[in-house]
């Protein structure tokens, strides 16, 4: 069942600038090159969902949180195509077993990732062609990983943390994993639990029937935003936090949910940017940009993931400063992830 259009709007005025002060960005490492500036005319809303979810699990707490909307819609034909699953050990944000090498640190604003200077380095990708069907997703997703790896790798190594390539579960059915049941209606979810990004297809091609490759990739950026988190040791530290809270429901848990949200759409304009300036086309870049800040709260009710104005203001803030300073949102004051 399609769902009722969003009547035509208007050109919208400028969006006032992000409320933060952006601190000044020192010469990045690992790569350089001009941002191409996106000037957003006329976003608009595609679908009613949020960006994605991430899966909160721990080592200490094991209940998973499951922060989107989902829409019933009628049955379709399925199928699905998965890859192997990664197991997970020694801690739940990683698949790492090994007792040397790099190891996740569990921490939040203070986490060592924060290195002055670093961002997602300029990283060519030959993406094949999309299709909604469910074997052409899992190719389009399985050839733009090994890129958004290697953009990331520079700034990983240099801060001392591990790189580890997480696992891709393209599906059109209801599919369990260690955060719980994700169903074939619901969006993307990363679970740090086996260090997995599930990608539900058909939710994009028939609940929000959307068709531009971009928005996809601007999906898979973002939910590889939170696998960051999840082999770095972010996601254990929220993992905690939350669990101090009081739980997800409560308004400071939804606000570490959203400041968990925030960073990977943060993370995921600065993935674009390697990407663009890597040579990737803007008919990929701007539609994934229009269809992240016009992700809100203001579509599901729900408070966990921010308004459309500030998805808008940390999409734009990764994309056009590609720092990972810049999307240190757990510093952030509570108004600029609100």
């Amino acid at each position: 069942m399609r769902l009722a259009p969003v009547p035509p709007m208007q050109p919208p005025q400028p969006m006032p600038p992000p409320r933060f002060a952006p601190v000044p960005p020192p010469q990045r490492q690992g790569g350089s090159g001009l941002v191409i500036t996106l000037v957003l005319v006329g976003v608009a809303l595609i679908g009613v969902g949020t960006i994605g979810a991430v899966a909160v699990s721990s080592a200490q707490h094991s209940a998973a949180d499951h922060a989107t909307s989902s829409a019933d819609t009628s049955s379709a034909e399925s199928g699905s195509t998965t890859s192997s699953e990664l197991s997970s050990s020694e801690d739940t944000s990683t698949g790492d077993s090994s007792d040397t090498g790099p190891r996740p640190v569990s921490a939040l604003g203070d986490h060592p990732i924060n290195v002055p200077g670093n961002g997602a380095v300029n990283t060519p990708c030959d993406l094949p062609a999309f299709d909604t069907d469910v074997a052409s997703q899992d190719a389009f997703y399985q050839a733009a990983l090994p890129c958004l790896m290697a953009a990331w790798t520079p700034a990983l190594e240099s801060a001392g943390l591990p790189v580890e390539t997480p696992n891709v579960v393209t599906t059109a059915d209801d599919v369990e994993s260690p955060c719980g049941t994700r169903r074939w209606n619901q969006t993307a979810m990363y679970c740090p639990g086996n260090h997995t990004i599930y990608m539900t297809a058909r939710y994009y091609a028939e609940v929000e029937q959307v068709s531009e490759a971009g928005v996809y990739l601007g999906q898979f950026a973002h939910e590889f935003g939170h696998a960051l988190q999840g082999m770095t040791g972010i996601s254990s530290a929220y993992g905690d936090a939350q669990y101090e809270a009081g739980g997800s429901t409560t308004e400071a848990g939804l606000e570490l949910t959203r400041r968990s949200e925030l960073q990977a759409t943060c993370f995921e304009g600065m993935t674009l940017a390697a990407l663009q300036n890597g040579g990737v086309s803007n008919d990929y870049i701007f539609p994934a940009l229009e269809d992240s800040a016009a992700r809100g709260d203001e579509n599901t009710g729900v408070r966990d993931h921010g308004s459309m104005e500030t998805n808008y203001a940390w999409v734009q803030q990764g994309f056009q400063k590609n720092e990972v300073t810049q999307c240190n949102t757990w510093l952030a004051a509570p108004s600029d992830v609100d």
